[in-house]
């Protein structure tokens, strides 16, 4: 079983002070801007935006809970556009929630959110036991560090219910499980690869996105979609792939991204990625679903004549 508090260890460090020379996909700014055109029709608009600005005639909402919030930049971006009254976060990663009271602070939305140290599943059971309920419950890369997703996704919906939207968001990792992946996974990123000078490799070969020292990286994320669509009525869901990119810019090293023979071989996996998944031939390393709580069955059993 793996253990929360070495994972927030992990991330104390990690959200903290990054690997040297890693850059996240996503964080290229380039490949930022073509899923955002994917996703919204816009460059410059994230997703999230977006389905916030759905409900801007209701704006602010109540409350939004972030589980897995880590420096807690998605609350101080939706407080920051006046989506919401107040948002609360969690997060296994005490050094992270210090970094995102400060940067809350610094924001002026410090006022208005609250951080916990807590596990998801704890955390979330310890407010639904409460009474507390959601407007909007976000997980943003944090279902794949869940090992009880079937837990944690039935609180999601019961912290929802009766909320306005009432809506759980996640936008996820959901690919292969830390121990499922194979050479087919990363064939079209290893061909690339073999066209970065050897001088601009982050590692020899291209191997799977994993923080290894993480021990819930990955645990269970290939079951996601499944659970999700098991747990939640799913109303939208949004692939957004990275199956090429995710682990080729991982093997580069991040200074190098702009150095125009790297830069030519990444933009080429932008185009690859774009025709494959054009074609249906690529299952989508990342998603977002947008869900509702589960509507409630009385069962036979229990119905009155």
């Amino acid at each position: 079983m793996a253990d929360p508090e070495e994972s927030g260890r992990y991330w104390d460090v990690a959200n903290v002070q990054p690997r040297e020379d890693v850059r996240y996909w996503l964080a290229v700014l380039e490949i930022r801007r073509g899923v955002n055109a994917l996703l919204t029709g816009d460059p410059d608009k994230l997703f999230i935006q977006q389905f916030l600005e759905r409900f801007r005639d209701r704006w602010p909402l109540r409350k939004a809970l972030s589980v897995g919030c880590g420096a807690g930049e998605l609350e101080r971006g939706a407080l920051g556009l006046g989506a919401f009254e107040r948002a609360e976060g969690i997060d296994v990663s005490e050094g992270s929630l210090e970094l995102a009271r400060k940067l809350a602070d610094e924001a002026s939305v410090g006022d208005r959110v609250h951080y916990e140290k807590a596990a998801a599943l704890s955390g979330m059971r310890r407010r639904l036991e409460a009474g507390e309920r959601y407007d909007v419950l976000f997980f943003h890369g944090i279902l794949h560090h869940v090992e009880d997703l079937e837990g944690v996704l039935e609180c999601a919906g019961e912290l929802v219910r009766g909320g306005d939207p009432g809506l759980v968001y996640v936008d996820e990792y959901v690919g292969p499980s830390r121990n499922e992946w194979s050479e087919e996974h990363l064939g079209f990123a290893a061909g690339l690869f073999s066209r970065v000078p050897h001088e601009h490799r982050r590692t020899p070969h291209v191997w799977p996105p994993i923080a290894m020292d993480d021990p819930t990286e990955m645990i269970r994320s290939a079951e996601i979609p499944r659970l999700v669509r098991q747990h939640l009525d799913v109303v939208e869901e949004h692939p957004y792939y990275g199956d090429v990119l995710a682990p080729l810019v991982c093997a580069i090293r991040g200074s190098a991204l702009e150095v125009p023979e790297v830069r030519a071989v990444w933009r080429e996996a932008v185009e690859l990625e774009r025709h494959l998944a054009s074609r249906g031939l690529l299952e989508s390393l990342y998603r977002i679903f947008v869900a509702r709580p589960p509507v409630r069955t009385t069962s036979a059993a229990t119905r009155t004549p």
